[in-house]
């Protein structure tokens, strides 16, 4: 049928759905409370409320019934409805018992199983891959909704968005049950997250968690998948609309590998966890998640009807972005310190390694971006018409142009600079180890292949593209610090006196720090030629005639006197307006000296 007449069904769906969880979840919400089925505080959780869980009985429930409504017509989805009850069941047992983590894994690998066994597989060639590929897929995303589940609000609106741009998926598949199925999910999770965002009235629990991963990772490996047989193709499309949960497990079971920590114990070492940590309130990071979600499955959009290898070119991006984010947040900590091993102890190659993790990952992303640079320049030089024989020439010469690179990169000194610290000698060392790698990756394309086939605009289109990409990922860093340091809601709000280098310094040093808790709402100064402007984006409010109006209007609690040779009577005023006001305050007189340690909180 068309789209026209099945879009008032899917929508009905999707309201019914929104009206069944909405109507049923406080009725579930008094049975979680007489039971005693509830979340109490824990120092491997994130909340500091009791909040009744069980509320993903309404979620199973409906995705439940809406799976068997479309049975009739797929007999494939009787793999997902048997799947779903188990997993139902196993959550609920687990809502009230805590079972033991491999007793949940080898549940999820029966629930793949009954999945495959009722023709619900990805199409692969060899088909002996497939059903392993299929299982573990399904378990890798059951899991990361398990552990999506850790923040209010955030398992939830995740699989809301992702069901809406599934939906779309499996309507252009011309898959309209599969569509009801994904317009069921997305009413009932947003039916759900009207009791479910800060502060959370009821949690999800394992029953929802697990069911709706489940769901998920089913439904998109049919909407989605259908793309020419090869492991790229399959790949990119559920990987993109689920890439948030997915790398988010990923990042936090690596974390815990590299501490030493058990990968399947709790704590707060989630993406979520270390954005509130550098100072966003929960709402913030939700919704923050919530447009991570939204771009990537905007993203997906853009590739749907692409050659696989604008496809790859694209796919490298968001594992380039995501791999600058991990490593961003990785830096902050939420581990408590461990012994370090004794002298004597034999070290490992492998603990070698991971003593510079923080290079590995900089070369893995640079390594990233040079396919991706490559990839993109004979996109934009063919007009994305990449025939099979271009493709070939471009695997043929991608590995020698990735060696190239990689070893010009090096040899410039990339590796050894500090991103957060990027200066615009550090652009210069970026432009010329681009220059250097672009030129001697066209002269060995020369010598092996005379460059027959080859276009020589593509490696000045690539030589732009890379630099583009690897000084945006260097920027990244000192940007995403600023970004959380001017969104968080938490913090002491600081006024700077004075509006040149001392102060610009300190400025600097503030937004390099945000762990400290500082927001620097403004700058005062004497200066009538810049009043009204602003550096770096903040303020300058006035002169030090307006220092009482200033700090009731921006609540200051602390002000920092930034000058190299500040006026006596200027630290006379602050200070007895401090002290009658019961304010702190500092005089930095040079950073480089340490004259005035910042205060930590």
């Amino acid at each position: 049928m068309s789209l026209p007449t099945w879009s008032p069904r899917i929508l009905l769906a999707a309201v019914a759905g929104y009206i069944f969880t909405y109507l049923t979840i406080p009725l579930i919400r008094r049975f979680a409370l007489a039971t005693g089925c509830v979340a109490h505080p824990a120092e491997d959780r994130w909340g500091r409320r009791i909040v009744p869980r069980l509320g993903g009985l309404s979620i199973a429930a409906g995705l439940l019934g809406a799976t068997l409504w479309s049975l009739p017509h797929d007999h494939r989805l009787l793999g997902l409805l048997l799947a779903g009850l188990w997993m139902g069941g196993v959550g609920l047992v687990d809502d009230f018992r805590n079972l033991h983590p491999i007793s949940k894994l080898i549940a999820q690998i029966v629930a793949g199983c009954l999945v495959v066994l009722c023709g619900l597989q990805v199409d692969l060639e060899p088909f002996w891959l497939a059903v392993p590929l299929t299982i573990a897929w399904l378990v890798l995303v059951m899991n990361a909704f398990n552990l999506m589940d850790n923040m209010d609000g955030l398992s939830a609106g995740i699989g809301a968005i992702a069901a809406l741009f599934s939906t779309w998926y499996a309507l252009q598949a011309d898959q309209v049950w599969t569509a009801l199925i994904f317009a069921s999910i997305l009413g009932t999770t947003l039916g759900f997250l009207r009791y479910n965002l800060p502060p959370a009235k009821i949690f999800m629990g394992d029953t929802g968690s697990q069911v709706l991963g489940l769901s998920l990772g089913t439904l998109t490996m049919t909407a989605t998948w259908h793309q020419p047989v090869r492991l790229l193709g399959i790949l990119s499309l559920p990987t993109l609309l689920l890439a948030v949960p997915i790398f988010d497990t990923l990042f936090v079971t690596v974390q815990r590998l590299l501490h030493h920590r058990h990968p399947f114990q709790g704590g707060t070492d989630h993406l979520s966890h270390r954005l509130g940590i550098l100072g966003l309130t929960s709402r913030q990071v939700v919704f923050t998640l919530y447009g991570l979600t939204a771009a990537f499955g905007a993203l997906s959009l853009v590739i749907v009807n692409q050659e696989p290898l604008s496809v790859l070119a694209v796919w490298l991006l968001a594992i380039g972005f995501l791999l600058m984010l991990g490593a961003h947040l990785a830096k902050v900590r939420v581990y408590t310190e461990v012994e370090p091993p004794p002298a004597e102890a034999k070290v490992t190659w492998i603990e070698t390694m991971l003593m510079h993790k923080r290079r590995l990952v900089e070369a893995s992303i640079d390594f990233v971006l040079i396919c991706a640079s490559y990839v993109m320049a004979h996109a934009l030089r063919f007009e994305a018409n990449i025939t099979p024989d271009l493709e070939n020439l471009i695997l043929r010469s991608l590995p020698w142009v990735i060696v190239v690179k990689i070893c010009c990169f090096s040899a410039c000194g990339l590796y050894r600079g500090i991103w957060r610290y990027i200066s615009l000698t550090d652009l210069v060392n970026i432009i010329r180890a681009v220059l250097f790698g672009s030129v001697l990756s066209a002269l060995v394309v020369l010598y092996l292949w005379r460059f027959e086939g080859y276009s020589r605009a593509v490696f000045i289109i690539d030589g732009t593209l890379l630099f583009l990409m690897v000084s945006g990922a260097r920027l990244i860093e000192p940007l995403l610090n600023e970004w959380v340091g001017q969104s968080g809601e938490r913090g002491t709000q600081v006024l700077i006196v004075g509006a040149g280098d001392t102060g610009e310094l300190l400025l600097q040093q503030l937004k390099l720090q945000p762990q400290t808790r500082h927001r620097v709402m403004g700058f005062l100064d004497d200066d009538p030629s810049i009043q009204g402007r602003a550096i770096h984006g903040i303020p300058i409010l006035g002169t030090r005639r307006d220092l009482g109006r200033i700090v009731k209007a921006y609540g200051i609690r602390l002000i920092f006197i930034a000058m190299e040779h500040p006026p006596g009577d200027l630290i006379r005023q602050v200070q007895g307006y401090c002290e009658e006001n019961g304010l702190e305050w500092r005089v930095v007189r040079s950073l480089a000296a340490h004259e005035a340690p910042l205060p930590a909180e």
